[in-house]
Formats: C-alpha cells, sequence, structure tokens
C-alpha cells in the first residue's frame, strides 16, 4: 500500500474535520471546549499510524492505545445547528500497521461522515483503491458497553465542569462587575491617606454609555474627587450618562437618588451641579430607600 498517497488524501479530511471541531472555536463555552479538546487530542493519537511513517506508527499505535470510550465532539456550523456527535472507532485487533492504517483511515471517513463532511470528488473512491491492498474492510458498530462507558465519561466530565463558569458573554456587565469589586471603603482610604476614594461599587452606567468609556470615566472621577468634594456625597450612588440632556425630561432627572455624572463632565459644571442639587438627590435618595424597605 502506498502510504504516501494515502497520508496526502487522509490530511485533507483530518484538517477538514479539525475546521468542524477544533477547540479554539469554542473559547466562550468551556464545556464544549473542554470535550472537543480531549477528543481531538486522541483522534491525532488514533490517526499517527496513518499519518507518520511505519517505524513511527508502531511506536505511536502503542502511545495512543485505543479505549472502548468513543469520542465526542460538540460541531460547529453554518448551515446545521450545534449539536454532539458521538464516534467509536473500531475495536477489532490487526495483525500488520498496514492493516491498522486501513482500519484507522477507515474510521476517520465513517467520522466524517457523521459530521456531515464531504470528501473532495473522487478521493473516497481513490482512498478505498488503496485499502483494499490491505484487506477486506471489518464490520464495525457501536456496541452496548461503548454507549455505557460515554454515559460514564459526560457524568465525569459534568461533575468537572459543575463549578466553571462559562466566560461573560455580555462584556458591559463583567466589566461593571470588576469595575465595583473592592475591599475598601472612601471613609477608611480618608483615615489612612487624608483624601477621598471612589467607590466603585455605588457606579453606575445608563444603557447608552460604551462600555469602551466605562474605564476612562473612571480614572477621570478618581482623579478629580478631591476637587468635587467626594466625602460630602459619596454616600450617594453615582449614574454615569452620556450627556446631561439624556438625564433630564425638561427639569425632571431619570434618575431619582443618583448623583448624575455625563461621561464627559467639566469640573466646574459637575462643581455647581451638585452644590445645586445634592439636598434635592439626598432626600430623593431617603424616599426611595423608605419605599423599599415597606
Amino acid at each position: 500500500m502506498d502510504t504516501t498517497k494515502l497520508q496526502a488524501l487522509v490530511k485533507p479530511l483530518l484538517h477538514a474535520v479539525l475546521k468542524r471541531v477544533h477547540p479554539d472555536f469554542f473559547a466562550r463555552q468551556l464545556a464544549a471546549k473542554s470535550i472537543n479538546h480531549r477528543s481531538v487530542q486522541r483522534l491525532q493519537g488514533l490517526l499517527a499510524p496513518v499519518l507518520t511513517s511505519a517505524t513511527a506508527a508502531e511506536s505511536a499505535d502503542r502511545r495512543y492505545e485505543l479505549t472502548h470510550e468513543p469520542l465526542e465532539f460538540v460541531t460547529r456550523g453554518s448551515v446545521i445547528p450545534q449539536q454532539t456527535v458521538t464516534f467509536s472507532f473500531n475495536q477489532q485487533h490487526t495483525r500488520s500497521i498496514a492493516e491498522l492504517q486501513a482500519q484507522r483511515t477507515r474510521d476517520l471517513l465513517g467520522l466524517c461522515k457523521a459530521l456531515e463532511i464531504e470528501p473532495a470528488p473522487g478521493t473516497q473512491k481513490e482512498i478505498e483503491e488503496l485499502l483494499q491492498q490491505a484487506g477486506p474492510q471489518p464490520v464495525r458498530g457501536l456496541s452496548a458497553d461503548a454507549v455505557a462507558l460515554l454515559r460514564a465519561a459526560r457524568a465525569r466530565e459534568a461533575r468537572k465542569n459543575y463549578v466553571q463558569k462559562e466566560t461573560a458573554s455580555d462584556f458591559r456587565a463583567s466589566l461593571l462587575a470588576g469595575l465595583r469589586k473592592s475591599t475598601w471603603t472612601p471613609t477608611m482610604n480618608a483615615a489612612k491617606t487624608g483624601q477621598p476614594k471612589l467607590d466603585r461599587r455605588k457606579l453606575f452606567f445608563a444603557s447608552e454609555v460604551k462600555p469602551g468609556l466605562y474605564m476612562d470615566v473612571v480614572q477621570r472621577l478618581e482623579s478629580q474627587l478631591h476637587e468635587l468634594n467626594y466625602s460630602e456625597w459619596c454616600m450617594l450612588p453615582i449614574m454615569v450618562v452620556e450627556s446631561w440632556k439624556s438625564a433630564f425630561d425638561g427639569g425632571c432627572t431619570r434618575y431619582l437618588g443618583f448623583v448624575v455624572i455625563p461621561c464627559f463632565f467639566g469640573t466646574k459644571e459637575l462643581r455647581r451641579y451638585l452644590q445645586e442639587n445634592l439636598d434635592n438627590i439626598r432626600q430623593a435618595r431617603r424616599e426611595k430607600n423608605t419605599q423599599n424597605s415597606r
């Protein structure tokens, strides 16, 4: 059997499989990434006898011993929705490295069919002609024992990933959560340094504010807290808005009980706003707390 020609035909098939199930495509789905990472490693090891020389193939076959546990992949695709595909390699023992290469190649063709991957025109026929030199095609299937082992493996994966959380898909929510993390309070910081410190747990952003502006607003606020007399109103929550116009409807604010600060604020303008409205904001906050306590 011409192994060089076989390798040239098999490599595009393996590449097509990896394009469908590679774990890098599931960076935000930790459970799916873990399943595919393990299965891709096993798949590459099982195909090592086909993709390497005869001498290396024998050592590869000993290193990547075939287990009874089927391969499992979470697939991605533009036509079919994301789904889970289970595939079991043939369990039959081979007498020679040529028979092993033929068996693993047929398994790869079966995996491509399970993943709905169509080989290039004429590729499958060429492969079958080469494999005929190694012997007839064996009968294969997924036994009841293999199904039971698969279920046990999935249970282990579920227990392992139970405490893991999916990567946050909402960038705005995750950034806000990070900004609010703090182990100090403004009172503690003022006692140590004599300077006020922004309490990020009381900092909120209106929906119209772009997430890319969050950190810039926080840094500007922190650099001007002394000029804004933050120690006098540090117990009040802050609502960052896109502009003054978006925060007020006529003479009334849309955010009762909040200190409203636009993204691009001027220090003098903001100080004047605080001097004129702090009492009203405190009163609105007290009323809102009273309503919530009822």
